[in-house]
């Protein structure tokens, strides 16, 4: 070996950065500590020594020296098509997969005794879809009352709830479904109470107490009251959105799920994918995770285990409400830790009632994207919008008081196509060899390029261009701009359909039953349309591939409550929620279309990638994602004394079933490693990397319970104690077909090889294989996940208008079921492949594997491809968790007045993430000879493989040369999160209400992307052996957030002139304001030649900003490539992108036709003001925060956050 090969990776960290690192983790530390022996992860050192043993292992026999230690059915659109060359095998292996029964031999007795807790439970606690009403009942002297008769009669439907008050004069009712309520209150020699006005809201627990006066039962004091504004019972932070909120408030696009920014410390930071069902959004609320949110609808389960996110809810005229809880999460909240969004949908009255209404966008009434092209008109393109969404609801008694029966529909179809969607393709003074033009400053953000990898002045012989390279470019559009730029359209045309149906049975006064079912169908045609380039599968302006697609969602819910006696109310839930959605994609082309020697496992698909001024040919196949869910769960309220004791829990299973032609035709990147720009690197066939395998096939299952005990103690009169523990064991994801592994440093030492697979490496167990664990998931059970919850209210005054109320909470939370997926395509399933800068180019990628090795059939004698890429899970992983806690000062102002003061904060750990325990080391860049080969330069990505540490170390030169990269899957990244929460709200009276939120916070930590997104290849810590390199503002950190919502409605006039000209006017609006993302400058290629992808730049100015215009937001000058066989500088996250405002307004106009029917007229516009919101500057993908310093666009805006001005016009007519 070189004498080079003692230079290392070198590491090159900023001090402050350390020390920033130690100020901001310092206090965290104890808790970190204190909460280490819950659950069964043991001393902290058990992750991170375990990590550091692999590296300390595998080091130490290297020799090195110390520097180196561093179809079910088939879409339409494709029916007669193929899905594949080798199509029959997988469809079929793919269904026997799918076929497997629902539950596992390891966890039937478990579920079994599961479903007997949970049906035979004697205390619990429910009110996640419903509501609480309570209080105490004292006489005119304040002495206590026990013995009084309550009655709360739901003044829609004529739903009755009796309770009497205990020795103390208190009383709850509990589990009351939302709505408006009479309360009677009766006790002889006293007159009878009544209050009206009463509304309950979904999760509240309201405290009303009641004064009774001396007199006879006949006589009666009628009081108009609404609940308190103030929540004196509770520990933790929520907010609730009404009906008229949803109904009244413009939303754009009426996807109700928008509304929980509303509440207050939320930012949407992704939507859903192309493989999941539209309409998800991904929500951090305080600091949560993108993926944390639990989403409950009617008391059911409503997220989507696939990415987690939420499943479609009803539209918003079917919708009652739904409430937002933040932190100081109850016990009986579980799943997911982050937040709880509990929603109700709408349920049919003693009276019928219902509406019809439609909403209408047009392209001529809107404006115009700023980056769109300059028409043949002199004015800007516009994006050919024409939107029209319809439908209506209706409800009403089957039988009065008895049997009731709710309606919705609604359908959505747009025709769209956006054109501000910018790419850069090859000039034809480019294809002439001449990029002088190309590498200019005036193309490069005022960077001058040298190119070089054979160019000579920014020059090149032509007849030096890949074959392949020009046979592709003759896909792509022409151009005359200098700099190669063309903007193009694509189609965005929808269809959506939404049916939403429940009955509500009271079959008894004590028994009530509802069903609920849900249906949402997608239909989106292939964007590509004839005459079309393939460019028009990627949305630029949105940094995501678009193709077809076909997706159906099914929800059904069914609930029983039940009350027995005065002081107990039992609740059962069953819920089935099921998605399948089918990609659809056009045949554009496959590398054997363009001379590249490179097998394709379905006919004419491919993605290549050209970063930096360049463009993406999108086109990852046809494929297919299906999902199922059940749950049950029941739940039992009781009290006793001062005590409101509960014990429940939750059962529930679900599976996904993954197929995708993602890497059948190759992922190819071409980054600019060679020349010094992506295009350049192209045309010379320069393949920076390609990824290559099989269809993508991940059949999933996975199992979940929780149990939980909850105790609300009325310590005093004025203070209540609510604490609680919830029991949740993590199962693991199985993959049903086996596709799933760990890997042994020992075994791979003492050459300890599979029985499963013949030509397997050492190191890799299996499925059936000695010290793989009991099961499909590759992990150990974790059976001591224990969620302790505590928190306390203070009534300050007693009057229930001023309280002071803290809790802290315990949480767990679980990765999505996509997770697993690039893991069950290694070898030898999908037998991917990476390979770096290949010797033979575009043209022939595989010459140094003596041709394509490709395709495969899985079996046992399948061979193993030579430095095959791997990704393996720690057995000991456990479930992500977050430690929440919170202290809040709330306080009522006159009668229809709150303001409210909240600090929040949390610490999340065990957050999951990719540690490379195989990277190539750099050896320097002088001469060497590795593994018998001669290379004249030691270190380049060319001779990765060949530099990696099981490469170098001899242990098992065998084994290592069928491993490529090997990343492990290890639960050692942690973050923290602290707000000033500011909010205050106006209820509605008089025609005016408002409510609004500011929230000042930080959240700081590892990458979390990975652990609820979906992993892919050499994509995990950057430097493997220090994580905390990575550490920077998290993701989803936004400093400011600040969202003001009101509406308020003219009165009517007596005046018949007034009232025609003025009466029945009704205004809402949402403004929103929030700071920028973070945003991490990534060099765009692998300067430290690990393999690492992801590697940051260097810093080399203080200010990192330009002068902060479109073209200018980021200094390129103030950023450099780090030194071969380096690391950046640059601190993760530590610049930002623009902020962002918007203000929506809508006016309305309502019509009454006699006592109960009214049309209404409605003007509603998105962006009143027009704000141009500048997007981050050269985002590359949606849903993650780098921007490359390799692309000659760099620091420069081409996108717009949010849209412009965008009016909608409806009519709505009410009964």
């Amino acid at each position: 070996m070189a004498e080079s090969a003692h230079a290392g990776v070198r590491r090159r960290h900023r001090r402050e950065d350390r020390e920033g690192d130690d100020l901001e983790h310092g206090d965290d530390e104890p808790q970190h500590r204190a909460a280490s022996g819950l659950g069964s992860e043991g001393p902290r050192r058990g992750r991170e020594g375990h990590l550091h043993d692999l590296w300390r292992e595998s080091r130490r026999d290297e020799g090195l020296s110390r520097h180196h230690q561093e179809t079910e059915r088939r879409p339409r659109a494709l029916r007669g098509r193929r899905t594949g060359r080798i199509g029959s095998q997988v469809g079929s292996a793919f269904r026997r997969t799918a076929q497997g029964g629902l539950m596992r031999r390891p966890l039937g007795e478990l579920c079994l005794t599961v479903v007997v807790l949970l049906l035979t439970s004697t205390f619990a606690f429910a009110q996640l879809s419903t509501a609480q009403l309570s209080g105490r009942v004292t006489d005119e002297s304040n002495a206590v009352l026990p013995g009084v008769t309550l009655t709360a009669t739901q003044t829609d439907t004529g739903f009755v709830r009796t309770s009497v008050t205990d020795d103390s004069g208190a009383y709850i009712l509990s589990n009351l479904p939302t709505g408006p309520y009479r309360l009677e209150v009766m006790l002889s020699g006293f007159r009878t109470y009544v209050q009206t006005g009463i509304v309950l809201q979904v999760a509240a627990s309201p405290v009303v107490n009641v004064v009774l006066t001396v007199g006879n039962l006949e006589e009666s004091v009628t009081v108009q009251g609404a609940a308190p504004l103030v929540d004196v019972k509770s520990a933790g932070i929520s907010d609730v959105v009404r009906n008229e909120e949803i109904v009244q408030l413009p939303l754009n696009g009426r996807n109700p799920v928008e509304l929980v920014m509303i509440a207050g410390a939320a930012v949407q930071t992704i939507t859903s994918t192309q493989r999941a069902l539209p309409g998800s959004l991904g929500v951090s609320v305080a600091g949560g995770q993108s993926f944390g949110v639990a989403y409950v609808l009617d008391g059911a389960m409503h997220n989507n285990p696939q990415d987690n996110l939420n499943m479609p809810f009803p539209f918003p005229d079917a919708l009652q409400e739904f409430s937002v809880a933040t932190s100081g999460l109850s016990a009986q909240n579980g799943v997911h830790s982050g937040a709880a969004v509990n929603a109700v949908t709408k349920s049919g009255t003693n009276r019928f009632s219902g509406n019809a209404f439609e909403f209408v966008r047009d392209r001529r009434f809107n404006a115009t994207n700023p980056f769109s092209p300059i028409g043949s008109d002199g004015k800007r393109v516009d994006d050919g919008l024409n939107r029209n969404q319809f439908g209506g609801t209706f409800g009403g008694p089957l039988v009065r008081n008895k049997l009731f029966f709710f309606g919705g529909y609604q359908a959505t179809t747009v025709h769209q196509q956006p054109p501000a969607n910018i790419a850069w393709v090859p000039t034809a003074q480019m294809l002439a060899g001449d990029f002088t033009a190309f590498a200019s400053p005036a193309c490069n953000g005022g960077r001058q390029i040298a190119l070089r990898g054979g160019f000579e002045n920014n020059r090149i012989d032509p007849a030096k261009f890949s074959p392949a390279a020009l046979n592709l470019v003759k896909y792509l559009p022409k151009t005359t701009d200098p700099c190669g730029q063309v903007t193009y359209t694509l189609r965005n045309d929808g269809d959506e359909r939404q049916y939403v149906g429940r009955v509500d049975y009271q079959r008894t006064t004590d028994d009530t039953v509802f069903v609920r079912y849900m249906a949402t169908k997608f239909d989106k045609p292939i964007p590509m349309r004839e005459g079309d380039t393939p460019l028009s599968l990627y949305d630029a302006a949105n940094n995501m591939n678009v193709l077809g697609f076909d997706a159906l969602a099914h929800s059904l819910a069914i609930g029983d409550t039940r009350v027995y006696g005065s002081n107990t109310v039992n609740a059962l839930h069953l819920t089935y929620n099921r998605s399948g959605v089918y990609r659809l994609a056009p045949q554009t082309f496959e590398p054997h279309d363009i001379g590249s020697d490179v097998y394709s496992y379905a006919p004419h698909v491919g993605v290549f990638i050209v970063s930096g001024n360049g463009f993406q040919v999108n086109n990852p196949g046809p494929s297919r994602f299906t999902m199922g869910a059940s749950q049950i769960s029941d739940d039992l309220t009781v009290v006793r004394g001062d005590h409101q004791l509960a014990v429940g829990g939750s059962l529930a299973y679900w599976n996904f079933h993954f197929l995708s032609h993602a890497r059948s035709g190759g992922n190819w990147t071409f980054n600019g490693l060679a020349t010094g720009l992506g295009l350049a690197d192209l045309l010379v066939g320069r393949v920076g990397r390609l990824e290559h395998g099989g269809p993508a096939i991940l059949p999933m299952e996975q199992w979940y319970t929780g149990l939980y005990a909850q105790d609300a103690w009325r310590a005093t009169s004025r203070i209540t104690i609510n604490a609680g523990v919830r029991w949740e064991p993590y199962f693991g994801q199985a993959v049903t077909n086996g596709s799933v592994y760990n890997f042994s440093l020992e075994n791979f030492k003492n050459n300890v090889k599979t029985t499963q697979y013949v030509n397997a490496p050492a190191g890799l167990i299996y499925p059936g294989d000695a010290g793989f664990p009991a099961g499909r998931s590759g992990l150990n059970k974790q059976w001591l996940n224990f969620s302790p919850r505590v928190g306390v209210a203070w009534d300050v005054s007693g009057n229930g208008r001023a309280a002071v109320r803290g809790s802290y909470g315990l949480t767990y939370d679980m990765p999505n079921g996509e997770y697993e997926l690039i893991n069950a395509n290694s070898p030898p399933f999908g037998n991917r492949t990476l390979v770096e800068d290949p010797p033979g180019g575009f043209d022939h990628p595989y010459t140094q594997f003596g041709g394509d090795p490709h395709p495969f059939i899985t079996g046992r004698d399948t061979p193993f491809i030579a430095y095959g890429a791997f990704g393996a899970v720690d057995p000991d992983i456990n479930s992500p968790r977050i430690q929440q806690w919170n202290v809040t000062v709330e306080k009522q102002f006159g009668r229809a007045w709150q303001a409210e003061a909240s600090y929040i904060g949390s610490y999340t750990d065990r957050l999951w993430n990719q540690v490379a325990i195989n990277p190539g080391v750099f050896l320097g860049l002088g001469p060497c000879t590795l593994d018998g080969v001669f290379y004249p330069t030691c270190s380049t990505n060319g001779n990765l493989n060949q530099r990696r540490v099981y490469s170098l170390n001899n242990v098992n030169p065998a084994a290592a040369r069928l491993i490529g990269n090997m990343d492990i899957h290890m639960s050692n990244g942690t973050q923290s999160y602290r707000g000033m929460k500011l909010s205050f709200q106006r209820r509605a009276g008089s025609g005016v209400s408002a409510s609004g939120n500011y929230t000042l916070s930080r959240c700081y930590g590892d990458p979390s992307f990975q652990t609820g997104g979906f992993p892919q290849i050499a994509n995990g810590y950057t430097d493997p052996q220090h994580p905390e390199f990575d550490r920077g503002p998290c993701d989803q950190d936004r400093t400011h957030i600040a969202v003001f919502n009101a509406g308020a409605q003219v009165p009517r006039f007596d005046r018949r002139a007034a009232r025609v000209a003025f009466s029945d006017w009704r205004v809402s609006g949402i403004f929103s304001a929030r700071s920028g993302q973070p945003l991490n400058v990534i060099s765009g290629q692998d300067r430290a030649l690990t393999g690492i992808q992801n590697q940051r730049a260097d810093q080399i100015l203080p200010n990192p900003y330009g002068d902060k215009t479109l073209n200018n937001w980021l200094n390129p000058a103030a950023f450099a490539q780090p030194a071969l066989g380096t690391l950046g500088n640059f601190k993760r996250n530590s610049v930002r992108a623009p902020g962002f405002r918007t203000l929506d307004l809508a006016i309305s106009r309502l019509v009454p036709f006699g006592a109960s029917r009214n049309l209404e007229l409605r003007v509603e516009t998105f962006n009143l003001l027009n704000t141009f919101n500048w997007g981050p500057p050269g985002l590359i993908n949606a849903d993650r925060t780098h921007v490359n310093l390799s692309a000659g666009s760099f620091g420069r805006i081409t996108t717009i956050a949010g849209a412009p001005r965008i009016m909608q016009f409806g009519i709505k007519y009410g009964f």
